[in-house]
């Protein structure tokens, strides 16, 4: 179950000059404090969506809506507000997403970069990860490397998740039967048609 709503935290307090308390009337007893809202994810601050005030008279300890000060006290709220900076650990959800986003880049790049290494020079016991041509997908492994060639094992198993290929990865599923020959215009043509997912070295 995902956690999300909204939370409110108090930011800075400080008095309003020349504010009469729409109450007791008592003059420079009002004070204003700022609360900064966030978006949050499982208790994670996200963003931030805005600022509002509370208002309390030190004297008769009344609280009142910002509707209720007179002109003198609403403006001094609004310069009050706009002094207050938003902190920010209110931004740590999206610092914490644009990290995981850069690191599933770096991630991905890197990947790219493995497996074109490992085509160019494949080596014994490297398992290739490929789709059928029934969109299942399956796995094969290098037995022998030639210059012109090099021949696999055929894992007897397929499975309709990717994520399910490590389960069916096992010594006990390449059967000496299924044994061919792949030259690297075939691996060329399965890399350049998709379905080649990935190399494990």
């Amino acid at each position: 179950m995902i956690v999300y709503g909204y939370r409110s935290t108090h930011l800075k307090s400080a008095p309003l000059p020349n504010t009469k308390c729409p109450n007791c009337e008592t003059p420079n007893q009002m004070t204003a404090s700022v609360y900064g809202r966030h978006v949050h994810i499982f208790w994670i601050p996200l963003f931030p969506a805005g600022k509002t005030g509370v208002f309390e008279c030190q004297h008769c300890h009344k609280g009142f809506k910002k509707k209720e000060l007179n002109d003198d006290g609403k403006m001094a709220y609004k310069n009050f507000k706009g002094s207050v900076k938003t902190p920010i650990w209110k931004y740590s959800g999206l610092a914490l997403i644009a990290i995981v986003i850069a690191f599933a880049f770096y991630s991905n790049s890197q990947d790219k970069a493995r497996t074109a290494e490992y085509l160019e020079q494949p080596a014994m016991f490297d398992v290739y990860t490929f789709r059928t041509e029934q969109n299942y997908y399956s796995t094969f492994k290098v037995l022998e490397v030639f210059d012109d060639s090099i021949y696999v094992n055929y894992n007897s198993l397929e499975t309709n998740k990717l994520t399910g290929v490590r389960d069916i990865d096992k010594t006990e599923n390449y059967i000496d039967s299924l044994y061919y020959v792949l030259t690297p215009d075939n691996i060329k043509m399965l890399q350049e048609s998709g379905d080649l997912m990935n190399i494990k070295r």
